[in-house]
């Protein structure tokens, strides 16, 4: 009899110890993530550093396996993929989404906008954060919305000869973002979008004559340099970008909350680091291309307000045609009205 009730009180302790939260707290979620880029890309690693801090954050207990652009689904396919199961997560930027969202490049920048601090302000105290997952709400994808790093103002457009004056852009192939592809579209320049993998090959088969694709970190591992000698500045197309994640919505509630809490605190931490680690990595890139012999132009003033220009009637027109796009772009105008004045009040003239 005593052996009997030994070996039930076993049986129950063992059933109320794989019952215990600490040992569920035990179970490791794996989730499969695709990137925008190819491998030994800066964003690729990028997006391997973030995996690395939510696997250290999480101490193991949600562990990614982290792939290139295209590996899974083609990178213009990844919002769709995630929503529908496909995948768990996809790491990248809004403007990936164009086709199907003509609102989304606004969240990653708009021409002539917010630089990386004004986003990060915008995104967490002017109401920016809510309408980037209600874009996605409203679009019917079935996925949580993450920010990730900033990213700098990028290279405007890198060339085969200098194109600093307007004229001097007449009859060129290029690549640009949209927005900004858009923009110079509408104003009679000859413009194509495509990713990143697809840059460098169009480049050597003259198929692009110029083409602009991140930061110098970045543009540096593309190879750009290797065939386009001139780099041209300022960013006026992308003073910021910014890089999200966008996770299944299937994937994200399979998550117990006190691990959803974990995998938030590390894309946090991420999200400084890694801008600050690729502003560091801006820096020894601009030294190399000058050990290259990279020429720097810089857009003649009256070329840049031109442009400027043309992108805020641009702007202005898409809001007046598309509601949820004006209630972005307004809400990134009023509030630069009142953050632009702050920060230039207290800031030091360099």
């Amino acid at each position: 009899m005593g052996k009997k009730v030994l070996l039930i009180i076993a049986v129950v302790v063992m059933a109320l110890c794989l019952a215990a939260p600490g040992m569920a707290a035990d179970k490791v979620v794996k989730w499969k993530v695709q990137g925008f880029v190819p491998a030994g890309m800066l964003f690729h690693e990028s997006l391997v550093r973030l995996a690395d801090t939510v696997k250290e954050v999480t101490g193991g207990r949600m562990v990614w396996d982290v792939f290139p652009a295209g590996a899974l689904v083609p990178p213009f396919e990844g919002l769709k993929a995630v929503s529908d199961g496909v995948y768990d997560a996809n790491y990248g930027y809004t403007g990936q989404w164009v086709g199907k969202i003509p609102v989304a490049p606004l969240f990653t920048s708009a021409p002539g906008g917010l630089a990386p601090f004004d986003m990060q302000m915008w995104l967490e105290h002017g109401g920016g954060h809510e309408l980037h997952q209600e874009m996605y709400d409203r679009t019917g994808y079935k996925v949580k919305a993450f920010e990730c790093a900033p990213i700098s103002m990028e290279i405007y457009m890198w060339a085969k000869k200098p194109m600093a004056k307007l004229d001097d852009w007449k009859g060129m192939k290029i690549r640009m973002m949209p927005l900004m592809g858009d923009v110079l579209s509408k104003n009679g320049l000859s413009v194509v979008f495509m990713p990143a993998g697809e840059i460098m090959p169009n480049l050597q088969r003259g198929v692009l004559d110029a083409a602009e694709y991140s930061i110098p970190a970045f543009d540096k591992t593309l190879g750009i340099w290797e065939i386009c000698k001139y780099m041209h500045l300022p960013g006026i197309h992308q003073p910021t970008s910014h890089i999200e994640l966008v996770v299944g919505k299937k994937s994200w509630e399979k998550v117990p909350d006190d691990l959803k809490i974990l995998v938030e605190a590390a894309i946090w931490k991420s999200r400084l680091r890694d801008w600050l680690w690729m502003e560091s990595k801006n820096i020894e890139a601009m030294d190399f291309f000058k050990e290259k012999g990279i020429t720097i132009v810089q857009l003649e003033e009256e070329t840049s307000k031109t442009m400027m220009k043309w992108a805020n009637e641009y702007l202005d027109e898409k809001s007046a045609k598309d509601e949820f796009f004006g209630k972005v772009w307004n809400s990134q105008k009023a509030f630069g009205q009142k953050w632009f004045p702050y920060s230039k009040a207290f800031s030091l003239p360099r």
